[in-house]
């Protein structure tokens, strides 16, 4: 049973925490190359910004179902009002796009983290029952809003996702390939696996995503044995 501590917690955490992240790692990106903002301009686009996430936040309160989902809304209200007024800025979809993935990496590839996925790669050291349970127990933690599954057969595991907050948000915008600015942050576990060390492997083959077109989201571990690390 959950407590409004807890709730709180939550909605802070996949919200309040993540939108401060994005708009830390946008108003960096927005001073450097290929945009260069000065000061003052900066500020009035972070500003038109804030104001449009307000708003989708408002026109999407339906959304909030549990306290990660409203969470949830406030990160990906940010990214979309972000992408609408800097849409203007690029020559294409794809660029806009790729800036706010650069940007949203910017945001959370900080010593922290990397230290807490490099403190769950070593605790897991080929245990695919360890790595079964930590997924399910992160997965709970992101609401109703998702739904999945974990396949464990020999030597591999397999974690679908088969419904995603942030797609159905961007893909009832009409944009549903937005949700890569999201997908973008995988790269920060999976990027640090390192077989000899870990005992595991990230099957970058079997990576398959919504945003990208697939049915449902695929992340296959698969365990490494000595030999097969050296």
């Amino acid at each position: 049973m959950s407590t409004p501590l807890s709730r709180l917690t939550k909605h802070l955490l996949f919200g309040h925490f993540t939108a401060k992240g994005i708009e830390k790692g946008l108003s960096s990106s927005l001073a450097d190359p290929p945009l260069s903002l000065e000061r003052d301009e900066l500020s009035a686009v972070m500003q038109s910004i804030s104001w449009k996430a307000g708003e989708i936040m408002v026109s999407d309160q339906m959304r909030s179902i549990d306290p990660p989902s409203r969470g949830h809304l406030e990160w990906s209200a940010w990214i979309l009002a972000a992408y609408r007024v800097l849409r203007p800025q690029f020559k294409s979809d794809k660029e806009a796009i790729a800036f706010l993935e650069d940007a949203s990496l910017r945001s959370f590839d900080t010593r922290r983290l990397r230290l807490g996925v490099a403190l769950v790669l070593r605790s897991i050291r080929g245990d695919l029952q360890k790595a079964k349970t930590m997924l399910g127990a992160m997965i709970t933690q992101y609401g109703a809003s998702f739904d999945s599954e974990i396949e464990a057969t020999d030597g591999r595991l397999d974690f679908h996702v088969k419904q995603c907050f942030y797609f159905d948000f961007f893909n009832s915008h009409g944009v549903p390939e937005l949700t890569t600015v999201l997908c973008r942050l995988d790269q920060l576990w999976f990027d640090r696996i390192d077989p000899a060390k870990h005992g595991i492997s990230f099957d970058r083959d079997s990576y398959n995503t919504m945003s990208r077109g697939d049915t449902q989201c695929c992340f296959r571990i698969v365990q490494v044995s000595t030999s097969d690390a050296t």
